[in-house]
């Protein structure tokens, strides 16, 4: 998110961040990172996009910290911040567990490149419960007016699914008799998919339901192998195809429900572009095409379907990058001014056939020659961003019609961008 701040020290994660740092040093250059990267602003341009709430992702050391452990401690408040911002903008929140003890998937985002030791000892998992059981309590208090819709146990776990299983069920089991205020529990797919958690019940093996107040995470993304090297309409036959299986009715499918936690606009047709979108008409045509191809997909459109909604990584990064920045492809044209007006949108649903609620892949559609100047510094902030946009409609269309937002208890998912106030590497 955030690549600047590793530069001086040559380092690809956290932990390796602030052990070159020492602590005090670390503790200053975080801090000022979390109290100027995200503001309140970027939450009321989060809600004048359409957008309805944001996915918070945690280091377990905000709450668990070591002695020996080189992080460095001082994120929650800004949580407690971002989660007031939200319940201000009536915007919902998801917090999860991006960081684990050990880590869960090795890689830079869960502050630990190296191995994957999340599993190495029993101290690991009893230790992400302990932060979670924290959250579990502090977000379900009256205060917080149930703005907090969901708690994810861990994020893109690379973990054998027996063993997976055993910490999802002792997860669930700390949450969901604990709170107050109806949270769901969500859980990552762990890469097998959202089919293999149908009919799902942490302590019912033969259930023919899923558990209530569960919901699975999955993560799509086309940019790394085998699935960079996918051709334009195979990515977009892909998509449909795996918002065809979302979108199929839970009673059938035993498939519970669903959320695209993350996914983007990166793919292996424009990973190693060296154009900016805002330059590259081209660029900003397919990029129009693939966002509206894949909210098509994760959104549902009918009751009792398993999808229920998705969150875009991310609202913005360190440089903006045009396939991984939201806010950027609001300013730029290649996202919809507002996501929750499907009258902002270029591509016309399928509404018969194998295909029903993809988009027409025929539609014959150019994006404009060249992107105003006066929405495409999105480099400048969140309020420059905000001031641009400041004629756009902030209030969602009603509940019933609007894409992504349904009636039902899991309506506080609805469609979602992503806010990073946790540090995690490069990601």
């Amino acid at each position: 998110m955030t690549p600047g701040l590793f530069t001086s020290t040559d380092t690809a994660d956290e932990w390796h961040l602030c052990n070159v740092l020492g602590k005090e040093k670390c503790l200053e250059t975080l801090q000022d990172h979390w109290s100027t990267f995200y503001t309140r602003d970027d939450f009321v341009a989060i809600k004048s996009a359409g957008l309805t709430a944001v996915r918070i992702p945690l280091g377990y050391w905000a709450v668990d910290l070591l002695d020996y452990e080189p992080y460095v401690s001082g994120q929650y408040p800004h949580l407690i911040q971002a989660v007031q911002w939200a319940g201000e903008l009536d915007l919902n929140v998801m917090v999860d567990i991006h960081g684990a003890p050990g880590s869960q998937n090795g890689w830079e985002e869960t502050g630990l490149v190296g191995p994957v030791a999340f599993s190495a000892n029993t101290s690991n998992s009893d230790r992400t419960l302990k932060v979670l059981q924290n959250l579990t309590s502090e977000f379900t208090k009256s205060q917080y007016k149930g703005v907090v819709t969901n708690i994810e146990l861990l994020n893109e776990p690379l973990i054998g699914l027996p063993e997976l299983k055993t910490f999802y069920t002792s997860g669930y089991n700390l949450i969901v008799p604990a709170n107050t205020s109806g949270v769901n529990v969500t859980i990552h797919d762990g890469f097998y998919n959202p089919h293999s958690w149908a009919y799902y019940d942490p302590n019912d093996a033969s259930a023919s339901v899923a558990a209530p107040y569960l919901t699975v995470d999955t993560h799509q993304f086309w940019a790394f192998p085998p699935l960079n090297d996918l051709s334009k309409s195979e990515i977009l036959q892909a998509v449909c195809n795996f918002g065809m299986q979302i979108r199929a009715n839970q009673s059938t499918s035993g498939i519970p429900p669903t959320l695209v936690g993350e996914w983007s606009l990166s793919t292996g047709i424009t990973a190693n572009s060296t154009t900016d979108a805002g330059q590259d008409q081209g660029k900003r045509t397919w990029f129009r095409r693939l966002f509206e191809a894949q909210n098509a997909a994760f959104t549902p459109y009918g009751e009792g379907q398993s999808s229920i909604g998705w969150y875009f990584w991310a609202w913005k990064t360190q440089y903006d990058i045009d396939a991984w920045s939201y806010r950027k492809g609001v300013a730029d044209g290649y996202i919809p001014s507002n996501v929750s007006d499907p009258s902002t949108y270029a591509f016309p649903l399928l509404k018969t056939g194998a295909n029903i609620g993809c988009i027409d892949p025929t539609f014959e559609y150019t994006a404009p020659a060249t992107v105003s100047s006066t929405t495409s510094a999105t480099t400048a902030g969140a309020t420059a961003s905000t001031t641009a946009n400041s004629s756009w409609n902030a209030t969602p269309t009603a509940k019933s019609s609007a894409p992504g937002v349904y009636s039902s208890r899991w309506e506080a998912c609805g469609l979602l961008a992503i806010v990073s106030l946790a540090l995690f590497g490069l990601a």
